[in-house]
């Protein structure tokens, strides 16, 4: 069973990373969407988006490497109790008072 406390820290590290995610470039967001949220595999996406499977990976890799870089910048991880990875900012959010 998980405490509210943890459940707590879960939807706030949650909601953290959907920020994150949600301000990555379209192109990056909507191959990181259809692979990690909805659980698409690469040629499946390739055909939903009209686009070659390379195509797909170069997309999902620099996905993968911009938000980890954003994350490491803005993030401090650390296992909490049970051992489950948590994390706080460093510093407020940089992207929810940028106008783009």
């Amino acid at each position: 069973m998980v405490s509210g406390e943890k459940q707590y820290i879960r939807k706030e590290m949650n909601s953290c990373i959907k920020d994150f995610v949600e301000n990555l470039p379209e192109n990056y967001r909507t191959v990181i969407v259809l692979s990690e949220l909805e659980g698409h595999k690469n040629k499946e996406i390739a055909d939903i988006l009209g686009i070659s499977i390379d195509t797909v990976k170069i997309r999902s890799h620099r996905a993968r490497a911009k938000l980890r870089k954003e994350l490491e910048t803005h993030c401090n991880f650390y296992h909490g109790d049970n051992n489950e990875i948590a994390c706080d900012l460093k510093s407020p959010h940089p992207l929810k008072n940028s106008q783009e």
